[in-house]
């Protein structure tokens, strides 16, 4: 039988020939380059070692560092749960030498095993030294009052995750989930996070987690207003604000006892065609007294764009069936209904916060069985990795025609450059694929800046592990 030549024709399309090069290819070089000279440049794997709380005794163990930046690497180049870990490891040795370590993990259960470790006094430290990174971050632009954002969210999981209960998931009703807290500033930084299970009223330990957040931000940054969805309308966190008099916004349901106080209202102000606001004082079913309400209400004909809701016991009634509704609770008396309206509008960047952690960082996707390991995660992700990035983008990164960019567009437009790793001039030496003369200076320019930044996220910070924590 003569030997058949094989037909190379398949390797070919039309005259280009399609072969695998020996050479050390990535298609990560805007992480390799922009986003190792940042984790370089203010000390991140110090901080890592410094602040991390688990103790590995196995002989084989092989480093924390190189685990946390695994799920850092795995989050910022879109994937959504440990398994994805393989996305990026094409191209190892350029991702190895720009972040200088010897290993990286390979494999998902590198992860799961490592996250599993982590016990509730484990995440109480990180969280504290995620809470210290977010302060120097806020030092380092001056920021010194803000308002904070509170919410909640659902987190869908398919398991036996530890704290995965059925609750309220609007999305998919049924399934079990977890139920996390979320604070945030309006400038963007996540402030605080809370793992719960799936079960939690959104009012479950709000008291707590708005203590514990205004406690790490007393020294940093002054609270102008705590704005918060509805979930937190309860009387027992209203009246806490209201005895630290503590300006609040709160969105509340559209319960019978508040439709009926819409239908009490007669006299509506209008700001513009279609916009109307007015404000009335009245108790709820559960409120031992009376609040200031603003009401506001949009005209869906005239804006059919309009916010809000409209009861379906409105749409019987000519007065309202054209109209969706908002209804704010708030201890501010002297500002008109407008200004408290327009006060609250802001607290749509904490949707679009936790849309950004969930749609381009996949927060919500990364968990294991240990629910105090999940919640690691979580913070890892939510408030360190996030933190960071938002910071780098704000200081480094933005322009002032497009302002703050999300983690979708920024991974297309420079993280996903592809590179090649090799030799010049005797020394390691990572070539940008880059044609455009314009990004070509704008990389050259982000460098310089990164370059320059002052920041060290161990300065001024006593480090050493906490000696509640054995080793």
């Amino acid at each position: 039988m003569k030997h058949e030549k094989e037909d190379t024709r398949a390797n070919r399309v039309g005259q280009v020939q399609i072969c695998f090069p020996d050479k050390q290819l990535t298609a990560w070089g805007g992480v390799c380059s922009v986003l190792a000279k940042f984790l370089a440049r203010i000390e991140f794997r110090d901080w890592v070692c410094q602040t991390i709380p688990v103790v590995e005794h196995s002989p084989n163990a092989k480093g924390i560092y190189e685990k946390i930046l695994a799920l850092l690497l795995t989050s910022l180049t879109g994937g959504t749960r440990f398994s994805h870990v393989t996305w990026w490891s094409h191209g190892m040795a350029a991702l190895q030498a720009c972040f200088a370590v010897r290993w990286l993990p390979r494999a998902a259960s590198v992860l799961t095993r490592f996250f599993g470790k982590f016990r509730q006094i484990h995440n109480e430290v990180l969280r504290s030294a995620a809470g210290r990174l977010t302060r120097q971050l806020l030092a380092m632009e001056n920021i010194t009052e803000d308002t904070l954002l509170l919410d909640s969210t659902v987190c869908e999981r398919y398991g036996m995750q530890e704290g995965a209960r059925k609750g309220y998931n609007p999305k998919k009703p049924g399934r079990p989930s977890h139920h996390p807290l979320k604070a945030g500033l309006g400038c963007g930084y996540v402030v605080n996070l809370w793992n719960r299970r799936g079960d939690s009223h959104t009012a479950h330990q709000s008291i707590a987690f708005y203590e514990q957040t205004r406690q790490e931000l007393l020294s940093a940054v002054r609270i102008r207003w705590v704005l918060a969805d509805s979930g937190f309308a309860d009387d027992n966190f209203l009246a806490h604000l209201e005895q630290q008099n503590q300006r609040y916004v709160v969105a509340l349901r559209l319960t019978a006892y508040v439709q009926q106080a819409i239908r009490d209202i007669r006299e509506w102000k209008e700001l513009q065609p279609g916009l109307e606001v007015a404000h009335i004082t009245a108790a709820l079913s559960t409120w031992p007294k009376s609040r200031r309400l603003v009401v506001i209400r949009q005209h869906v004909p005239t804006r059919p764009k309009a916010t809000g809701k409209q009861p379906l016991l409105f749409q019987d009634l000519e007065d309202h069936c054209d109209y969706r509704y908002t209804v704010l609770v708030t201890n501010e008396l002297a500002l008109a209904p407008e200004e408290i309206w327009q006060t609250y509008r802001p607290r749509a960047n904490v949707e679009n916060c936790i849309r950004e952690l969930k749609e381009g960082y996949g927060w919500h996707e990364f968990n294991v069985r240990s629910f105090w390991g999940t919640e690691a995660a979580m913070l890892l992700i939510g408030m360190v990795c996030y933190n960071l990035v938002h910071h780098l983008n704000r200081c480094v990164l933005k322009t002032a025609a497009e302002g703050v960019a999300r983690l979708k567009t920024l991974r297309l437009r420079i993280l996903a450059i592809p590179a090649i790793y090799g030799a010049g001039g005797r020394r390691p030496t990572l070539r940008l694929g880059i044609q455009d003369r314009s990004l070509r200076g704008k990389f050259r320019y982000w460098l310089r800046q990164i370059h320059g930044m002052k920041l060290r996220l161990l300065d001024g910070i006593a480090v050493g592990r906490p000696a509640t924590i054995q080793p």
